[in-house]
């Protein structure tokens, strides 16, 4: 009997396996789940992802798609082993690398016509099934990467489950794929960590003196280590490309300054700063907004909040009832002080009422200077 379709068997119980197996358990998939530690397995069926047990191998429980979610070092070799444990069905990946697991897959000399590589681009700086998302995938892209030989049915059941999973999916070559995903992911992760790298030796008193900015700018750097070493050392040339194409300005930068530090002369350190900046924007304004969207301008109203039960969802219900959507928030404590500041994006034509309207029910709110969502 041939592997039966939705009948999927997720290989790896981390963040994206199980967030993928919650996904796909909602949509009508029968979902398998198979992890080195059996316990992450039956934490993640625990949580509705699917059945902490393996397919029993005889036809009659063959699945029908295999996704494989495991540390980017072992893809190649889960994948191989996943076409040849299970002939009948379609081998697919979630890695944030294409062109070196294809490698392997081809040297190995199995069935090409039933493999697809995929990524998708959702995820967050926490792993392990507790921190796992059925939404994680909602109107996010999910980059399908075909090779020379694989079959139309075997890429249409990949694609498949990312719809079903909510997801956009878009195809790309795998060189392509990795070119992109290192300027875009993988060169921002290692930015990201080297600012916060660059704080680390501050007194903690020191460094308390920071603000948000430097929070927001370094949130990536709770990532894991060894998987974002394994992923840079699979797709290290686009990386290192990606890495120098953000160093670059910032080294011209760093020559104007110390030059205008020496010459007393500040005219094209300034200069340099403002282009960089500019450069900034322009590439900002590049980025999806909500839901994969064009960004939008919003604008923002910050308002104190006590540091009390209940006052958070206060204000959420009297924004409500003024008719207002938060289309974001921000929270931010104030260091020793049993208060702190949420931040609120909201539409433009709505700040105006809203700061009324907190004001006339006793909030401390204020504008603020708004951003792009």
């Amino acid at each position: 009997m041939p592997a039966r379709d939705r009948e999927l068997l997720i290989i790896g119980a981390g963040l994206i396996g199980t967030s993928i197996g919650l996904a796909a358990t909602a949509a009508g998939w029968s979902v398998r789940l198979l992890d080195a530690d059996p316990d992450r397995a039956r934490l993640a069926a625990s949580l509705g992802a699917g059945t902490a047990a393996p397919p029993a191998g005889d036809n009659d429980d063959a699945p029908g798609l295999v996704l494989v979610a495991v540390p980017p070092a072992a893809i190649g070799s889960a994948c191989i082993d996943a076409l040849r444990t299970y002939p009948q069905a379609v081998v697919s990946h979630v890695g944030s690398v294409q062109s070196k697991p294809l490698a392997q897959v081809e040297a190995s000399g199995v069935d090409l016509a039933r493999f697809v590589g995929s990524h998708p681009i959702a995820g967050r700086e926490v792993s392990g099934p507790a921190a796992a998302d059925r939404d994680l995938f909602a109107d996010r892209p999910w980059v399908l990467c075909r090779s020379g030989r694989t079959s139309t049915a075997a890429f249409d059941s990949v694609r498949t489950l990312a719809l079903d999973c909510r997801a956009r999916p878009v195809e790309l070559s795998p060189g392509d794929h990795d070119r992109l995903l290192a300027r875009l992911s993988h060169a921002p992760q290692l930015v990201a960590s080297a600012l916060a790298a660059g704080v680390a030796g501050l007194a903690p008193s020191d460094a308390a003196l920071s603000g948000t900015g430097l929070r927001d700018t370094t949130r990536l750097a709770d990532s894991d280590p060894h998987m974002w070493g394994q992923i840079a050392a699979a797709n290290a040339a686009a990386v290192a490309q990606g890495l120098w194409a953000a160093a670059e300005p910032l080294l011209h930068v760093a020559d104007a300054l110390e030059a205008s530090a020496l010459e007393a002369s500040a005219e094209q350190a300034e200069q340099q700063v403002v282009e960089l900046m500019r450069l900034g924007r322009v590439g900002r304004a590049l980025l999806p907004g909500k839901h994969g969207r064009p960004a939008v301008a919003l604008a923002s109203v910050h308002c104190v909040i006590p540091d009390e039960p209940g006052a958070l969802a206060r204000l959420f219900v009297e924004v409500a009832a003024e008719g207002v959507n938060i289309e974001d928030v921000r929270l931010e404590h104030a260091p020793g002080q049993p208060l702190g500041t949420a931040e609120l994006a909201v539409a433009p034509r709505d700040q105006s009422r809203l700061l009324t309207a907190l004001a006339d029910r006793g909030w401390t709110a204020g504008a603020g200077a708004g951003e792009n969502l």
